[in-house]
C-alpha cells in the first residue's frame, strides 16, 4: 500500500459514511413525517443529528479531497520492516479493533499491525465491547511477513503475550497503574513504559534506565507535509533499540492505541 492508496482508501470511506448519515436522515425523516401525521418541525429536528455527523464527514471529504493533489507522485518501493527502521510514522485504518499501518520517512510503506480475526460479525459490535475479548494482533512487513504477534488476554487491562515470527515468547506486557512494564519468563520487569500525555508515550530499559522507543503526536515538519497530510501524524521512534526491543515497543502501541478512533 502507497501513501496515495492509503488516502484514497480513507476517501472512500469518507463517501460511504457521508452517503449513509444523509441516506439515514432522509429515512428516518420521512418515517417520522408519516408517523407524526405531517409534522415537519418535529421531523426536520429530530435528523439533525444524522445531517450534522454527514455534514462533518462531507467536510473531511472536501478537505481531504482537495489536499490530495499536494502528494508527490513518485513514490520509492523497498522491502521494508517496522523491525528494519528506526523511525515509523503512523496511520489508522478502519477496522473493528485496532489497525495500524507503517510508514518510513521517505514515504515507503514498511508494515502493518492488526486484527488476526477478520470477521463480519466483528463490524456489528461496539467497539468497546471487542475490547474486554481475547485478541491476537499480527505484525507484518510490507511483503505480508508476519514479525511479531501479540496475544492480548480478557479485558482491556488484560496482560499481552509477545511473540516473535518462530512464536518464542520474548515477553509478557502487564499494564501498572502508573507505569507498564514488559517481565521476561522468570516475572522479572526488564522494560517500563509511562504514558506522559495522551498523545506520547517513552519505553526505557528497566536496570539502565535506557529510552529506546518513543511515541509522539503533534505537527509535521513542512518537509514531510508532501507525502503526510496529516500534521498530527503519530511517530515511532526507536534509539538503538533491538528487534527484540521494537517487538516489545509494540505491545505498548496495541495497549495504548487500541482504545484510539480508528
Amino acid at each position: 500500500m502507497t501513501i496515495k492508496e492509503y488516502y484514497n482508501h480513507i476517501l472512500k470511506v469518507h463517501k460511504g459514511e457521508s452517503l449513509a448519515y444523509f441516506l439515514a436522515s432522509g429515512f428516518c425523516f420521512g418515517l417520522l413525517f408519516f408517523l407524526t401525521k405531517g409534522h415537519f418541525l418535529f421531523s426536520g429536528l429530530a435528523i439533525m443529528p444524522f445531517l450534522i455527523l454527514g455534514c462533518v464527514s462531507l467536510n473531511k471529504l472536501g478537505i481531504l479531497y482537495l489536499r490530495r493533489g499536494e502528494l508527490r507522485e513518485s513514490e520509492e518501493w523497498r522491502e521494508s520492516s517496522p523491525l528494519g527502521e528506526s523511525q515509523l510514522f503512523i496511520a489508522f485504518l478502519p477496522s473493528p479493533t485496532l489497525h495500524l499501518i507503517f510508514f518510513t520517512f521517505d514515504g515507503v510503506y514498511a508494515g502493518s499491525l492488526k486484527d488476526k480475526r477478520r470477521n463480519i460479525w466483528m463490524w456489528l459490535m461496539p467497539a468497546p465491547l471487542l475490547l474486554f475479548m481475547p485478541r491476537r494482533y499480527v505484525l507484518s512487513d510490507n511483503e505480508g511477513n508476519t514479525v511479531a504477534e501479540y496475544k492480548v488476554r480478557h479485558g482491556v487491562n488484560g496482560s499481552i503475550s509477545i511473540l516473535d515470527a518462530n512464536s518464542r515468547e520474548i515477553g509478557v506486557y502487564k499494564q501498572g497503574i502508573r507505569t507498564s512494564g514488559v517481565t521476561n519468563e522468570y516475572g522479572i520487569r526488564q522494560y517500563e513504559g509511562k504514558m506522559e500525555h495522551a498523545a506520547a508515550f517513552r519505553i526505557v530499559q528497566a536496570n539502565e534506565s535506557r529510552p529506546f522507543a518513543e511515541y509522539k503526536s503533534g505537527w509535521m515538519p513542512f518537509f514531510m507535509s508532501a507525502r503526510f497530510l496529516d500534521a498530527n501524524m503519530p511517530v515511532l521512534t526507536f534509539t538503538d533499540a533491538t528487534e527484540d526491543e521494537k517487538r516489545i515497543a509494540m505491545s505498548y502501541c496495541v495497549d495504548y492505541l487500541q482504545g484510539q478512533n480508528h
